[in-house]
């Protein structure tokens, strides 16, 4: 893994004035994943939310609880369902990097579990569910991405950089790239999930708007923002309000709607 190179507030303003010195929005997005119900936690994430940026939620089908798409219906917009594998359980062979969809599984057992996960959050959630997809630990193997445009999927989102915007026929991608949960410490004590540090996500989000505007990655693929609000602890939740605060006062800078990154195509 590339080591994170350490950023301040005042290098993500010096960042934003570089993309407005050329006319250009820094565009931003965020996606919440591993939501399966109602909980304080998830009240905590749609109230910090509201009126701030959009959010789309990646909802785990197998274990969705109706408390959620309750909780989710009562907020006004702004918030979209994605698609967060089918029941977040590890396929992998011993030894190799957790997915629920490795390259060993099946395509047709892949495919079955994805259109029941489809069938279940659109059921649940209505016109807020978008077909797009958010493999469990970001990992989905490049053999089963034929299936997607077939079961009615329009989107893909991983994590880092994107090496194409349609990695398939009808199939856009769309990934994050500023996970704020220091996940190297979480293996080494399981029992947390520690705030990854406001100098490393800042710097996580300064290198990515920095790799953009000078064409080292795709200028195109807005910047997401990865959260996982069921493990969050104090220090995550007051950078998230931080964040949300400095972005929100600046004009250059535009939240995506998930709705507007994974149209229907044709339109």
């Amino acid at each position: 893994m590339t080591a994170i190179v350490p950023a301040t507030w005042d290098d993500l303003a010096r960042e934003c004035d570089a993309w407005a010195a050329l006319g250009r929005q820094v565009a931003l997005w965020w996606r919440d994943d591993d939501a399966v119900a109602d909980t304080p936690a998830l009240r905590r994430l749609l109230d910090l939310a509201a009126g701030r940026a959009p959010l789309a939620l990646a909802v785990i089908p197998a274990t969705l609880s109706p408390g959620l798409a309750d909780a989710v219906a009562r907020i006004g917009g702004g918030i979209a369902v994605l698609q967060h594998g089918f029941d977040h359980r590890n396929r992998a062979p011993a030894g190799a990097k957790k997915s629920e969809f490795p390259a060993e599984r099946p395509t047709a057992d892949v495919a079955a579990a994805l259109a029941r996960g489809r069938d279940t959050l659109g059921a649940a959630f209505g016109a807020r569910f978008l077909p797009a997809l958010t493999p469990p630990w970001n990992r989905f193997a490049d053999t089963h991405r034929a299936t997607l445009a077939g079961l009615g999927y329009r989107g893909i989102s991983t994590y880092l950089a994107r090496r194409k915007p349609a990695p398939t026929a009808k199939l856009r991608q769309v990934n994050t790239h500023v996970d704020i949960i220091d996940w190297q410490a979480a293996a080494a004590d399981p029992a947390t999930r520690p705030f990854l540090g406001t100098g490393r996500a800042l710097g996580l989000l300064v290198g990515h708007l920095a790799a953009k505007r000078t064409g080292a990655a795709d200028g195109t693929e807005p910047t997401g923002l990865l959260t996982h609000h069921l493990v969050h602890d104090t220090e995550t939740w007051e950078f998230l309000g931080e964040l949300l605060a400095w972005t929100a006062a600046r004009p250059m800078i535009g939240w995506h709607d998930a709705a507007d990154l994974f149209p229907e195509f044709g339109d």
